[in-house]
C-alpha cells in the first residue's frame, strides 16, 4: 500500500462526529438550539427553543450547556440546530 493510500483509510469518513437535523457539522462549542422533542433521548418539552453552547460529547450524545439556569443538558444531534459556529472552525 502507499502512503496516500495508507492515509486514506486512517481518515475518518467525516470530520465532525455529529450533525445537527439539517446535516451541519456540529463542532464543539458552537452554539445550538433545541428544535425538538423526543423525552426517550433527554429532549423535554420545557427545553424545547432554548439555546446553549456544545461544550462535549460521547459516542452517542452532544453536552450542552443550556444558556437558561446554565444547566448541563445531554441531548442527540438530531434534536438541535446549529446557530453559529466559533470563531477559527471553518
Amino acid at each position: 500500500m502507499s502512503s496516500t493510500e495508507v492515509d486514506k483509510v486512517r481518515k475518518p469518513a467525516r470530520p465532525y462526529r455529529f450533525t445537527d437535523v439539517d446535516g451541519t457539522p456540529v463542532p464543539l462549542l458552537c452554539r445550538v438550539e433545541h428544535i425538538a422533542v423526543d423525552p426517550q433521548n433527554g429532549a423535554m418539552p420545557f427545553r424545547l427553543r432554548q439555546q446553549g453552547h456544545v461544550i462535549g460529547w460521547d459516542t452517542t450524545w452532544l453536552h450542552v450547556c443550556m444558556d437558561r439556569h446554565q444547566e448541563l443538558v445531554v441531548l442527540r444531534a438530531h434534536l438541535v440546530r446549529v446557530l453559529d459556529w466559533p470563531r477559527g472552525s471553518r
